[in-house]
Order: C-alpha cells, then sequence, then structure tokens
C-alpha cells in the first residue's frame, strides 16, 4: 500500500536539497539561524522539547514547488493552475490517523508542551504560524488560511486574523450570534495544504472549502479526522492540532507587533479575537512545521504561489506569450515580475495593468521582464530594469490606487482602516518586441565562449 503524502514524505522527496542539523539548538537562536539559510532545513533537535524537530524554508524555490507538485521547476504554475481549475472533492474522514498519536485533554491541553519562538527583536513575544480550519455556518464549508497565533497563557492565545476574507466573515457571523467560533489551528502537512491555505479567491467557499482543492492539487485522495473537542475536520497525517474556540463575545486583546511580509512593523499593535484551546494532539514525536516571517523566506513565497499560478492563466487569456510570474520575495510581495516573450508594441502594458489591478496580493510594482532574464534573480531583473527600460517611455505612474495595510508608505483611505491608498508603477523591462526583429537583436546578452559546455564540477 502507498504510503499517503505528507509532511515525511516531502521532506524525503527533499533529498540533498534538505539541510538537517542535528545539533541541539535553543528556541532563542532558531529565527536567526533560519535567516542564514536558502533551503529547506530541519533542525532534529530542540533544547526542551524532547522528540521534536523543527521544519521550515520548504518552498522557497520553484526548485522546491516543484518536488512538492511532482513536476519540473519550468512547469510549476502551469501543473499548479491546471490543478486548481480541478473539480473540488470533499476529503475521506476517517476514525484516526497519526496526528492522534498523542491527545491531550483538559489541564493537559497546554501550549507551553509546544515549541514556540521568537521571530523578529521587537515582537510580541514567541508565536506560532499555523494554518487555520474553521466552518462558514451558511454552508457548512470548512475554510482554511494561515494566521499567527500568540500565547498568552497555557490555554489562550491571541490570533491575527489578518487579511483572511473568509475567516473575517466567518468570525462575524458567530459574533453576530453571540456564539462561539470553533477553530483548530494544523501544523506540518504536505506543501499541497499550505498552497491552498493561502488561496484566497473570494466567492469559492459558498461552493467548496480550500480543503475540497487539496487531493487535486497533491494528486492524490487526502483524509481527515474529526477533531476531539470541536466539530471540525482536519488532515489526518498532520502533525499537530490545536483544537479550540474563539469567543463568540466580541472581546479583543492586544496583539503584536510582528512581522508583515514587507518586513516592517505595520500595522502594529492591534486588537484581535482571542482563542481557547480546549485540545492538542500531535504524533508521538512530531515534526513542528513553522515559518519564520522575516527576511525572504515561505512567509512570502506561500502568499504568491496560488495567486502567481492564477495571473497567470488570466494572462495567457490575453493571448500573451508568458512564460512565469513571481510576487517576488524580495519585494515583500508588494511587486509582481512577469516573464514574456512581446511580439508587438503595447502588449506588455495591457499585462502590466492587469497585474496591477490584482486583488490579491495587492501589489504596487509591476515589472515585464523578456525571455533571457532569471525571473527569481533580484540582481537579474534589476539589470534588465537599468539597461533595457526607458525610465520615461518604458514606466507608467498611476496615483491613488488601492494599497495594502501592511505597506508603510501608504495612506489611510478613510473609514476602515484596511482600506489604503497608495502610487502604482509599472516598468516595461522587454527588449523591443518580436515584430522589430532587429531593435530586438541589439539587446541580446552577451554570454561566456563556449557556455554551458563545461562544468566546473568536473574539474574539481
Amino acid at each position: 500500500m502507498t504510503q499517503p503524502s505528507d509532511l515525511r514524505t516531502y521532506l524525503a522527496d527533499l533529498e540533498d536539497q534538505l539541510l538537517q542539523v542535528p545539533k541541539a539548538v535553543s528556541l532563542n537562536h532558531i529565527s536567526g539561524l533560519i535567516n542564514q539559510v536558502t533551503r529547506p532545513v530541519l533542525f532534529k533537535n530542540i533544547l526542551g522539547f524532547q522528540d521534536w524537530q523543527l521544519a521550515d524554508m520548504l518552498l522557497l524555490s520553484r526548485r522546491t514547488q516543484a518536488i512538492a507538485l511532482k513536476t519540473e521547476p519550468e512547469n510549476v504554475l502551469d501543473a499548479l493552475g491546471d490543478r486548481l481549475r480541478g473539480a473540488p472533492k470533499k476529503p475521506a474522514v476517517v476514525a484516526t490517523g497519526p496526528c492522534k498519536e498523542k491527545i491531550f485533554l483538559g489541564g493537559a491541553a497546554s501550549l507551553k508542551c509546544i515549541p514556540c519562538f521568537q521571530n523578529g527583536e521587537e515582537d510580541m513575544g514567541p508565536a506560532l504560524m499555523a494554518m487555520t480550519i474553521s466552518k462558514d455556518p451558511a454552508s457548512g464549508n470548512q475554510n482554511m488560511s494561515w494566521t499567527r497565533m500568540t500565547p498568552l497563557s497555557d490555554q489562550t492565545a491571541a490570533y491575527f486574523i489578518g487579511s483572511s476574507t473568509h475567516m473575517r466573515s466567518i468570525l462575524s457571523a458567530h459574533e453576530s450570534r453571540g456564539e462561539d467560533m470553533p477553530m483548530a489551528f494544523v501544523m506540518g502537512v504536505h506543501p499541497a495544504y499550505e498552497i491552498m491555505g493561502s488561496y484566497s479567491v473570494v466567492d469559492h467557499l459558498s461552493r467548496f472549502g480550500e480543503l475540497d482543492l487539496v487531493s487535486s492539487v497533491l494528486g492524490e485522495d487526502i483524509e481527515l479526522v474529526e477533531c476531539e473537542t470541536q466539530p471540525l475536520h482536519v488532515p489526518a497525517n498532520c502533525e499537530v492540532v490545536i483544537e479550540g474556540f474563539v469567543h463568540g463575545d466580541g472581546r479583543r486583546t492586544d496583539e503584536g507587533p510582528g512581522p508583515s511580509q514587507a518586513l516592517y512593523y505595520v500595522p502594529g499593535v492591534t486588537p484581535q479575537p482571542v482563542f481557547q484551546v480546549t485540545a492538542v494532539t500531535r504524533r508521538s514525536k512530531p515534526i513542528m512545521r513553522q515559518i519564520n516571517t522575516l527576511l525572504y523566506t515561505d512567509h512570502q513565497s506561500l502568499i504568491g504561489l496560488p495567486h502567481e499560478a492564477l495571473l497567470l492563466e488570466q494572462l495567457r487569456r490575453l493571448d500573451i506569450r508568458v512564460h512565469d510570474v513571481l510576487y517576488t520575495p524580495w519585494s515583500g510581495t508588494l511587486a509582481c515580475v512577469i516573464k514574456v516573450t512581446p511580439e508587438y508594441i503595447g502588449q506588455v502594458r495591457d499585462m502590466l495593468m492587469l497585474a496591477l489591478a490584482q486583488r490579491f496580493p495587492s501589489i504596487k510594482l509591476a515589472i515585464a521582464i523578456d525571455d533571457d532574464i532569471d525571473i527569481e534573480s533580484a540582481e537579474d531583473v534589476l539589470w534588465s530594469i537599468s539597461t533595457r527600460a526607458d525610465m520615461v517611455r518604458d514606466v507608467i505612474s498611476l496615483p491613488d490606487m488601492k494599497g495594502h495595510p501592511i505597506d508603510p508608505s501608504s495612506r489611510a483611505a478613510g473609514g476602515d482602516p484596511r482600506r489604503r491608498l497608495i502610487g502604482k508603477m509599472a516598468i516595461d523591462a522587454t527588449k523591443p518586441p518580436l515584430s522589430q526583429p532587429n531593435d530586438r537583436h541589439t539587446f541580446r546578452r552577451t554570454v561566456p565562449f563556449n557556455w554551458g559546455k563545461a562544468k566546473i564540477e568536473d574539474y574539481l
């Protein structure tokens, strides 16, 4: 019988891509150590937490994303886009699973028993990044989203409701009735679940929940188990589940500051809901999947990945030869780079305007590059801008457009504090189009003689 895909099978698939750290590490050093690596990392020995391991940086590059999707790096967005168009399928519910190997109820369900580390220097304190599962009372579909949980005591925590439209609407529905909202925090799953946890399409929840598309993204059926204390279902093969509820009486507590994907403490300290723990279930020797929220980590790449696939599909409908789309980690996802082969004048401008108009992620800079540029290289993108863009003819500035609340350069639009205004910019850093072959030829890149015919490894 084939083993179901989970976090452990993915870590095995990474092979030499995975950096394994055998020495004992203090939680006080985890954040700083994660930000020194640029590939998947597994800390195998956490001081004070016997039998726990901690993993991060799992989806930072197209190479590791391709391993998760069982495809090639150049095909990541095409493969993901095809699977996101798949038919939703309700997961099977089974009696038990690995996440039930250890069950803690009542006073034994303590957040202090879970390794939790501080991300940034000025953070409120140690926090957990986890996927949340809650249920839409109107449709009965479960919503899955990412959030930050900051423990306040053994069994209470503040959680940052963030930009999840569905999470906010579900909480509002419960609070309008004065009812507690059941919620489960889930950590340690196959990346297919994590990708769907970042899927932000406004109108799907009335028809299906994110978990209903995981089997399409993963390419195999998935199984859920019922929570011990809440009317919710969670992935049977996950590593850790924290069950509980959000008080339905509208209570809030100060939460933050915590780093946003733009690497600022914006919006800072805000009133956020209070979560009450009712149970903790986990594997006997769990692997704690965390996302460090600093520098360029999965915090940025996961936010962008499903929406890169969705934008690529929209651009292809315009009959544009698009090769790749990247909400760049090194811009805090506030910029989008699109790799394209332009065919005629004006085509790139249409494409850039569509990118700037996307609801999520909300960007303020769209850049078009040609097919000879490495989209994952900030140096290559900057070279393209510096040598191929006329800073008057090829740059479009647009004042007073929708901004992002994490952007400290945005300004209030009045009313809802999440409504912000910002100027936006589009840069055409492509070569002249195919319709101008002589001009396009002028912009060919110089390359070393016999480039690609010899490898340095063969001479070591």
